[in-house]
């Protein structure tokens, strides 16, 4: 007689399970069914993280060229397919809601006093995170000082990682640049790393912008979608212009998850003003976020 074949794992019953339910920021709207399936009512289920995601975790490379979150998210979030081209204000909310879902609502960070630069360690908790996190918009617009009116995009995570990675290689040029014995050598290495990271900088910035909008002479709006021309606008326009549309691209990519808390000096003495209180930044880095408390 031959053997059953057992169509089940036994041991299924033990399998993981949801631990959290939580939206993002973006709702999921700008993103098609390739990256992303919303579920009815909006809210993802997350489920812990497995030892496998923990070990990627783990691995510098990973981390770095952002496979670790991008497999971390896809294991404990089953409706995202391709974290990568998500928001990056998207994937800051999963990361602390995988961090939730996996060590519990508490996550002990610590900061560092400005002025005496005391460490402090706090708590924060993910679900008030989660809670007070800001929606994101359609698009945003801003009017410039010369009539044209801009509308932008938070960045994507993909973008994040291009930063990330420039600013790694930046800081280990800085490294070899100051080893360098001959004065003129160093003045050029050190002119060629800033160049790398200006010109990163820059493309970031031409990838937040979704249209440039202007009236012709017929006094028409005609909007500007193609890259390469607003590119080539971005080379030629007054620096007044170019710091209007960054501190614009930038307040874009301040929402979201809040990612600052207000926390007490633990010295007494400590001299900064407002009772020894000061404004601390929460890195949801996952070296730090996940590996680090």
């Amino acid at each position: 007689m031959a053997e059953k074949i057992q169509s089940q794992n036994p041991l299924s019953a033990y399998f993981r399970a949801p631990k959290l339910y939580t939206t993002i920021p973006s709702g999921g709207r700008f993103y098609d069914a390739e990256i992303m399936s919303v579920p009815e009512g909006g809210e993802l289920a997350i489920f812990p993280m497995t030892t496998k995601d923990e070990l990627m975790l783990k691995n510098p490379d990973a981390l770095l060229n952002g496979e670790a979150v991008a497999s971390l998210i896809k294991s404990c979030v089953p409706d995202i397919k391709q974290p990568k081209k998500m928001f990056s204000a998207d994937v800051d909310a999963l990361l602390i809601a995988i961090r939730g879902a996996s060590g519990g609502d508490d996550v002990e960070i610590q900061a560092t006093c400005p002025e005496c630069e005391t460490i402090t360690d706090i708590t924060i908790s993910v679900e008030a995170s989660l809670q007070g996190m800001e929606e994101l918009e359609s698009e945003y617009e801003l009017t410039l000082t010369n009539g044209l009116l801009v509308k932008g995009l938070p960045f994507t995570y993909f973008s994040t990682i291009r930063a990330g990675v420039a600013s790694f290689q930046s800081t280990r040029s800085m490294q070899s640049i100051s080893e360098m014995s001959d004065d003129m050598e160093r003045l050029s290495a050190f002119n060629d790393s800033f160049v790398k990271l200006a010109d990163l900088n820059f493309e970031l910035l031409v990838d937040s912008i979704k249209s440039i909008v202007y009236q012709d002479e017929e006094g028409q709006n005609v909007s500007i979608t193609d890259g390469q021309v607003i590119r080539e606008f971005l080379e030629n326009t007054d620096n007044t212009t170019g710091k209007e549309i960054e501190t614009f691209v930038n307040g874009i990519n301040d929402k979201g998850v809040k990612n600052e808390v207000m926390v007490k000096c633990e010295n007494e003495e400590c001299p900064v003003e407002g009772g020894n209180e000061f404004i601390a930044p929460i890195n949801f880095d996952p070296v730090n976020f996940f590996t680090g408390s």
